[in-house]
């Protein structure tokens, strides 16, 4: 048995898995934890664009257009297609080790003490790939140093405090991001402390510090009673909050707080705003120029990189804000009533 993925949109290729298929293993050898790897009877997955899709669909009772908006409509479509498709692939496996790394600050209050709000970047990039003009070490230096220099000058700032917040304080460095959210699902399935202990997830991922920080997106925080205290950050800070730019980037599912999402545990991520200073309020355009021609590439880099300091010392103020509002707060967060993701994951 085989699951094929296809694409309707003209044009749009097969998603590429230059590494392979990858997953995290439990003690015992099996895969705990995968975004590619399709256990059981399932032999093959694989991708198809919308031309192939098209040539698979011919001849069967219903085309494509007929089928696309039955499942829109929430209709079954299944049906035989005439068209046969042949596979035949090789196989390398290979064990890498790869390595979280987890610090711990105890809250102060005697039973709230026993919950954990997690403050959460990634410290992988892509390592060593093909040359881009004569450069081929990925450095990250925005994806994701900058998330967890963050992270970092965060958990410096709660060893300042004289009195710790009531809920204790993980601050978790994970690994695999980039190959799929791989030490972040593990980490979320299996953390250091008991897993109902944990309350919410504050994910810090390529904070884009490139121009001045004015207005943030926080992508998920419309899912949870996490918007109550990401907009009282922000409104001591003097920041905008915005509704997500690129809806249909997904974003949301894309970073690492969906690792925490998946166990039902309330999560955000914070991206920055389109607001710019001359009121032309059109910083996506700036970032999306820069990331043709640094995202995923060597040109991420330290050396001649664009970096906005002051943006970047407020962010790590805003993530710091939010996370000891929770870890201060009463009553845990909740998922919103009705809400998809508190639905589907919620406990």
């Amino acid at each position: 048995m085989g699951v094929l993925l296809a694409n309707n949109k003209a044009g749009a290729l097969p998603p590429p898995l230059p590494k392979g298929v990858v997953s995290a293993l439990g003690p015992g050898g099996e895969v705990v934890v995968s975004r590619t790897y399709a256990p059981g009877s399932v032999q093959v997955v694989g991708a198809l664009s919308a031309a192939a899709l098209q040539q698979l669909f011919a001849g069967a009772p219903a085309d494509t257009a007929q089928t696309l908006a039955a499942l829109r409509a929430g209709k079954p479509a299944s049906q035989a297609l005439p068209g046969r498709l042949r596979a035949a692939y090789r196989s390398r496996y290979q064990d890498v080790d790869g390595y979280n790394v987890v610090g711990k600050m105890e809250g102060s209050d005697a039973k709230l003490k026993n919950e954990y709000v997690v403050h959460s970047a990634h410290l992988d990039h892509l390592g060593v790939g093909e040359a881009i003009n004569g450069d081929s070490i990925f450095n990250g230096a925005h994806d994701n140093a900058t998330g967890v220099a963050s992270v970092l000058e965060i958990a410096r700032a709660y060893s300042r405090l004289k009195v710790k917040p009531r809920r204790s304080v993980l601050f978790v460095l994970v690994t695999g991001e980039e190959m799929g959210l791989l030490g972040s699902a593990y980490f979320a399935k299996f953390p250091t402390v008991p897993k109902a202990a944990l309350v919410a997830d504050v994910n810090t991922d390529m904070p884009t510090i490139i121009a001045p920080l004015l207005a943030v997106v926080p992508l998920g925080a419309v899912h949870s009673s996490l918007l109550q205290p990401v907009e009282a950050a922000a409104a001591y800070l003097g920041l905008a909050i915005e509704a997500d730019p690129e809806p249909a980037q997904h974003r949301f599912i894309r970073s690492d707080q969906y690792s925490f999402v998946v166990q039902g545990i309330p999560a955000l991520h914070l991206k920055y705003g389109n607001k710019t200073a001359d009121g032309q309020n059109n910083l996506s355009e700036q970032v999306q120029k820069w990331r043709v021609l640094t995202y995923h590439k060597p040109q991420d880099n330290f050396d001649g990189g664009t970096f906005d300091w002051d943006a970047g010392r407020k962010y790590a103020q805003l993530n710091f804000l939010i996370g000891y509002q929770v870890a201060q707060a009463a009553a845990r967060p909740t998922w919103n009533p009705g809400d998809f993701f508190g639905a589907r994951f919620g406990k």
